[in-house]
C-alpha cells in the first residue's frame, strides 16, 4: 500500500488523546465516608462492569474514529488480489528527446522510460481508453498491445523536442475522452532546458516519473560547418565543442582523416585543407564517447573541385 499524502499519518498521533482521557478519569481523589451514601456505593459497584465496558468501547470508537482521519486525509491506494479499476482515460507521455540516450549504469536511459511506459499499458483493462504522447508532440492512440508495439518502434529525437507541449496534448486527449477517472503519466530525464514554463495540464492529475540521480558531465559538438560549402579545392572546416575541460576531437572527410587536436573550453575549431577528392564529400567532427554519445558527432557536407574559370568573348558586348 501506498499514500499519496503520506505526512498527514502523523495525525495519527492525536489517537493517543482519548487514551490519555479514559487513564486521567480513573484517578481516585480522597475519599470521605458518607453513611448515606452507602447505597449509591451499592448501585456503582453493581454497574461498574457495565460502565467500564461502555467506556473502553467508547475510547476505541474515539482511537479508531481518528487513525481513520488520518488514514483518509493521507490518501491510501493499494492494488488488491483480483482486483481491477474502473474506466479510466489514461495517456503516457514518453519524453524521447536527445538528451534520454544518456548511459547510466551501463544502459541508456530511454530503454528504462521505456519499459515503464510498456508495464503501464500492460497493467491498463480493457475498459480504459489509451493515448501514447512522445516528445515531439505527436499522439497516437489505440489499445494495449498496439500501443505497447508503438513504445517498442520508438527511436530517439535528434533534438529535444517539446516535452511540455506533449503534456498539454496528452491532457487534452484525456479530458474529451468523457471518462470519469483521468491520468497523465509523464516519463521523463526532466531536463531543465526542455521546461521553460509549466505546461497547462487543467483539473487532469499528472504522475511523473524521473530520475533521482544526478546528470553526467556531457561534452558536445555543438557546431560543425564547411566554410565555403563550394572548396576550389581549398576550404576549411569551422567546429565548436562544448566541454568543461579540454577535448581531444577528429575531423572527418569522407573515408580518411583530415585532422585531429585538443581544444579548450569554448575554444573555436578551424581547420584549413586542399584535399584532393572531387565533388560532393560528407564529413564528421567528433569527440571521445561520453554518457551521452548522441552529440559526440556532427556531421557536414562540402563540394570539393576547381575553382569556376571565367572567359571574355570579343563579342559579348559591354556591361
Amino acid at each position: 500500500m501506498s499514500f499519496f499524502a503520506p505526512w498527514f499519518l502523523a495525525l495519527g498521533a492525536a489517537a493517543a488523546v482519548p487514551l490519555l482521557l479514559h487513564l486521567l478519569r480513573r484517578r481516585i481523589g480522597t475519599r470521605v465516608e458518607f453513611p448515606a451514601a452507602r447505597y449509591l456505593a451499592r448501585a456503582e459497584r453493581e454497574h461498574s462492569r457495565t460502565l467500564r465496558l461502555r467506556n473502553l468501547l467508547l475510547m476505541f470508537a474515539r482511537v479508531v474514529a481518528i487513525v481513520l482521519v488520518a488514514l483518509a486525509a493521507a490518501r491510501p491506494a493499494a492494488r488488491w488480489f483480483g482486483s481491477g479499476h474502473g474506466p479510466t482515460a489514461l495517456a503516457v507521455v514518453l519524453d524521447n528527446s536527445l538528451s534520454t540516450t544518456v548511459v547510466e549504469s551501463g544502459h541508456p536511459l530511454i530503454a528504462h522510460l521505456e519499459r515503464l511506459a510498456r508495464g503501464a499499458f500492460a497493467r491498463s483493462s480493457t475498459g480504459d481508453r489509451l493515448w501514447l504522447v512522445t516528445a515531439d508532440g505527436v499522439v497516437r492512440a489505440g489499445s494495449a498491445g498496439e500501443l505497447e508495439d508503438a513504445v517498442q518502434r520508438l527511436s530517439p529525437l535528434g533534438g529535444a523536442g517539446n516535452p511540455a507541449l506533449a503534456l498539454q496534448r496528452a491532457a487534452s486527449a484525456v479530458q474529451g475522452s468523457g471518462l470519469r477517472a483521468q491520468q497523465v503519466a509523464l516519463l521523463t530525464d526532466g531536463q531543465k532546458t526542455a521546461w521553460r514554463a509549466a505546461p497547462n495540464t487543467g483539473r487532469v492529475p499528472v504522475v511523473a516519473w524521473v530520475p533521482n540521480t544526478l546528470p553526467p558531465e556531457n561534452r558536445a559538438v555543438v557546431n560543425a560547418v564547411a566554410q565555403p560549402v563550394r572548396w576550389t579545392p581549398r576550404g576549411a572546416v569551422a567546429a565548436r565543442v562544448l566541454a568543461q575541460d579540454s577535448t581531444t576531437y577528429r575531423i572527418v572527410l569522407g573515408n580518411r582523416t583530415l585532422a585531429r587536436g585538443t581544444a579548450a573550453p569554448g575554444q573555436e575549431i578551424m581547420v584549413r585543407a586542399a584535399p584532393p577528392e572531387r565533388g560532393w564529400m560528407a564529413g564528421t567532427v567528433e569527440i571521445d564517447a561520453d554518457e551521452l554519445p548522441a552529440d559526440n558527432v556532427r556531421h557536414f557536407a562540402a563540394w570539393i573541385g576547381p575553382a569556376t574559370g571565367v572567359s571574355a568573348a570579343p563579342d559579348a558586348g559591354p556591361f
